[in-house]
């Protein structure tokens, strides 16, 4: 991919990050690898104006890692009001955010270094809005320079002593309103969320970046992905983390909203 397509691609996601809206196929067929879709995640901040405070990673089937950046104007905080709907029409997430307060080795990381690392455990909501037509059945670069369906995310507060817990034991429940939707001990994708900690330094490296004092990391979700409606309030407990909460306006307000 030359320099101007990356520029007219990059700046069709960010358009698409801005409205919510969906890429075009003309578009995403100019896409081809997976150098040009981490490279287009870099354009696509530029455009957006955005600071990257965080990253999420996931382990695809029989490939390596993937991670996409997390951007300062995507945050919410525990107990915000949402009202734009689109921005999890994909789903939500419960996961843990783990903060980096120390500098990771730039290759060989491992789980001690993360535990040595990492600051603060927060409870999170991570919100899903692929803006692709495919959505995640897309092919694997197209979802990386999606930014791997990334539409917010939500914080609790941080938790600093953690490192007693047993993270890929954890019992995590989800309540919609007062109907309790997951009731669930374990830990996520990764087994344990550390080692996706890990994991992601080391991809990082490879790339040449690195997790920087105060980002924070998704490192996977424990619960699956709960479709919300509109007027829920959902509240997250990650049992000796904390809780996180998020109510989703009432269909008539996002309709105000939106006009």
């Amino acid at each position: 991919m030359n320099e101007t397509t990356q520029v007219e691609v990059a700046r069709e996601f960010s358009v698409a990050r801005r409205t919510n809206g969906f890429m075009t196929a003309h578009a995403l067929r100019k896409l081809e690898t997976i150098a040009d879709a981490y490279r287009l995640q870099g354009r696509v901040r530029d455009e957006l104006g955005a600071k990257v405070v965080g990253w999420k990673v996931a382990a695809p089937p029989s490939a390596d890692v993937i991670s996409a950046p997390l951007f300062d104007i995507e945050c919410l905080a525990s107990d915000a009001v949402l009202a734009n709907a689109a921005l999890l029409r994909d789903g939500i997430e419960c996961e843990l955010a783990f903060r980096i307060d120390r500098p990771l080795p730039l290759g060989g990381c491992t789980r001690d270094d993360v535990i040595t690392a990492v600051g603060a455990v927060m409870p999170a909501f991570e919100l899903l809005c692929s803006r692709l037509p495919s959505k995640f059945a897309s092919p694997r670069e197209h979802i990386v320079a999606d930014g791997m369906g990334h539409g917010a995310v939500v914080l609790g507060a941080p938790c600093h002593d953690w490192r007693t817990l047993e993270l890929d034991k954890l019992r995590v429940t989800l309540w919609a309103d007062d109907a309790l939707v997951v009731d669930k001990q374990g830990g996520n994708p990764f087994g344990d969320p550390l080692r996706a900690v890990a994991l992601l330094a080391d991809h990082l490296a490879r790339r040449g970046h690195a997790l920087e004092a105060g980002n924070f990391v998704l490192a996977g979700s424990h619960t699956g992905v709960h479709r919300a409606r509109p007027g829920e309030r959902l509240r997250c407990l990650f049992e000796g983390v904390g809780q996180v909460a998020l109510t989703l306006s009432k269909a008539e307000e996002q309709n105000h909203a939106g006009r």
